[in-house]
């Protein structure tokens, strides 16, 4: 282990077809570490070592993994969001069990990341952690192209980790209930079955993939402080939803089901980005409420910063339109689904971009020739 590199984290959230605000951002982050480099071909693949997604998040980190420029997401998602949302025509289906057919999302998985790409290739240019949650267990499934790690041993052999295919292992970060049916993943000896990563603790990974980079238990123990590893977490967009939907003749149950995933996606996220912020330089970031604030020269638990940390995303309310300039998109209803509201989130992730990703946050961790493919250095 190189133990006197700097180590580069980016971690992204779920969100639906929201994941195109976190595009935007990403597009300002590449385009000023371009600038920064004097290549104008960097790819975000050339500076960070270890990329993670949940949901949306995953589709976008597996393609940096790769080794895709921004422009090159963006036009997926834009192009191809008519394939990740395409209705199921099992009406009784659709009604009881699944909006949207993941037949579909499969084919556009396997199509734009290849069927035969598993978790260990050579092809993935940096370490990847992608979220799932097992339904066998009922707990969050983090796992990772770090072969070091615990299950991904060639003492395994066919049963590591690094076999699984690397799209059914997206596909299943994606399976939030009520829009797909879950993914079905044999690993080892047992199937399992997946649904979105989203619907556990770890809609922002931000927080698990710094464990996973430092805890020995992970395997890599990459060295901590504020001048050795620097994390970057990119949001989706928050948007407090109310959970009970009442009519006059009741509860709506599958409103109040679907406003009680978005909750729980909207908290988790919210606590993951206050963990990080209180064990780490803070170089950006909104206030997270009006009670701890937005953690700016604040003293970090234990006194000493274990990395540095920048969070960029935006509140999906009106209020929080108004502040970035784009009020007049407060009409969107921002759903998971809303195909509709691609533009609108585009800008809003380009507004974000313009006003919150600054040169100077990156300036203690320049791009340099020995920036990225930590794969070889794990």
């Amino acid at each position: 282990m190189d133990t006197l590199k700097q180590r580069k984290l980016l971690a992204i959230d779920g969100g639906g077809v929201r994941g195109l605000l976190a595009v935007r951002i990403l597009a300002r982050i590449e385009a000023l570490l371009r600038e920064r480099s004097g290549r104008p071909g960097l790819v975000l693949a050339d500076y960070f070592d270890y990329v993670a997604g949940t949901s949306a998040g995953a589709i976008l980190a597996t393609g940096i993994a790769l080794g895709m420029s921004v422009q090159q997401l963006d036009a997926l998602f834009v192009r191809d969001a008519g394939a990740m949302f395409a209705p199921t025509d099992n009406l009784v289906k659709r009604l009881l069990f699944a909006r949207y057919d993941a037949s579909a999302l499969r084919d556009y998985l396997q199509k734009i990341f290849s069927a035969d790409t598993t978790l260990g290739s050579t092809r993935l240019r940096t370490l990847l952690m992608l979220v799932m949650l097992n339904a066998r267990t009922n707990s969050p499934w983090p796992v990772s192209s770090n072969p070091r790690a615990k299950y991904n041993g060639a003492q395994y052999g066919a049963d590591s980790n690094l076999n699984l295919p690397l799209w059914q292992l997206v596909r299943a970060s994606t399976a939030a209930p009520y829009f797909f049916e879950p993914e079905r993943i044999r690993v080892g000896s047992q199937d399992h079955l997946f649904y979105d990563g989203a619907i556990s603790s770890l809609n922002n990974p931000a927080f698990k993939l710094f464990q996973m980079a430092t805890l020995p238990s992970y395997r890599l123990e990459w060295p901590t402080g504020a001048d050795r590893m620097l994390l970057v977490s990119v949001g989706t967009g928050l948007l407090p939803k109310e959970i009970m939907k009442q009519t006059l003749a009741g509860t709506q149950v599958a409103a109040t089901v679907l406003g009680a995933m978005q909750s729980l996606m909207f908290a988790g996220t919210t606590e993951v980005d206050m963990q990080c912020r209180a064990f780490a330089r803070v170089l950006a970031g909104d206030e997270i409420d009006s009670e701890v604030g937005d953690f700016s020269g604040h003293t970090p638990i234990g006194g000493t910063p274990l990395f540095s940390y920048m969070r960029y995303n935006a509140l999906l309310t009106p209020t929080g339109l108004e502040a970035i300039g784009c009020a007049h998109l407060a009409h969107n209803t921002f759903r998971l689904d809303d195909i509709h509201a691609m533009t609108a989130c585009s800008e809003i992730g380009d507004a974000v971009g313009r006003l919150q990703v600054k040169p100077e946050h990156f300036a203690d961790f320049p791009p340099d020739a020995g920036s990225g493919g930590a794969r070889d250095s794990a």
